[in-house]
């Protein structure tokens, strides 16, 4: 049994550009995108592999790692230049030290031993190579937001998440992760019960059809209904707040 197989893990974004999430998790790969540019890049946990095509415009040669067969064999169907590995995460079959960036959204918090899985990408970074990982920010919002989702092992404090990547990387950066002051109201950051005149007219759109709720926004505001991969701010050492921890390691 693999250490992905030891827990359920089936918590996938699909490339659905009407999902609420659908920018905030292409934030992380447009934020990656600065360090990758001829840069071999790994990763790890690839999902429905929208973020594979998005490190490949930015210049990298990307490689998917996922533990999931059937879910790279969709991605292969749709781009046939894609290199794919069928893997564990925390037993990757590549040789050490032969990747410059390693790539892990959202992916942490789903394996039971989180300092292995960091000890096994740092393995496979050359020298001066860079790991990209974020994970939900256990003190955002109350802890039962935290406890409820079955499909995470554990989720991290910024402090936590700091001695994990300590323990394998010389240089650690923290960023927190929060939508640009345009977007006041986004579904699952509603975490506290907000009764203003903007906010109850936000809660009556977002029961509408996406089509429609997303065309008055435009029209209103010029902006789409939810927030788009650019609608997304990181800021160093700035996590108080946020609802996610994005760490650079080195």
């Amino acid at each position: 049994m693999t250490a992905f197989d030891a827990v359920e893990v089936e918590e996938r974004l699909g490339n659905d550009p009407t999902s609420e999430l659908w920018g905030e998790h292409r934030s992380r790969y447009r934020f990656a995108a600065q360090f990758v540019a001829g840069k071999r890049v790994l990763d790890v946990a690839c999902g429905s592999g929208f973020g594979l095509g998005m490190l490949r415009a930015a210049g990298a040669w990307p490689i998917g790692v996922d533990y999931d067969a059937r879910t790279l064999g969709d991605i292969k169907r749709e781009h046939r230049q894609s290199s794919l590995v069928t893997a564990d995460a925390a037993r990757l079959p590549l040789a050490p030290a032969t990747l410059d960036t390693v790539v892990s959204f959202e992916t942490i918090e789903h394996v039971p031993d989180a300092r292995a899985l960091v000890r096994e990408l740092r393995r496979v970074l050359r020298p001066g190579g860079r790991l990209v990982l974020s994970t939900p920010n256990r003190e955002f919002g109350p802890l039962s937001r935290h406890t409820a989702n079955r499909f995470h092992v554990r989720e991290f404090t910024a402090v936590e998440l700091r001695d994990i990547l300590a323990d394998s990387f010389e240089q650690v950066q923290l960023f927190g992760q929060r939508p640009v002051d345009a977007y006041r109201y986004v579904p699952f950051l509603m975490v506290e019960a907000h009764v203003e005149p903007a906010a109850l007219a936000w809660k009556l759109l977002v029961r509408l059809p996406y089509g429609l709720k997303n065309r008055l926004a435009q029209t209103l505001t010029g902006r789409p209904f939810y927030p788009g991969e650019a609608d997304y701010c990181f800021d160093l050492e700035a996590t108080d707040g946020a609802h996610a921890l994005l760490a650079v390691a080195r």
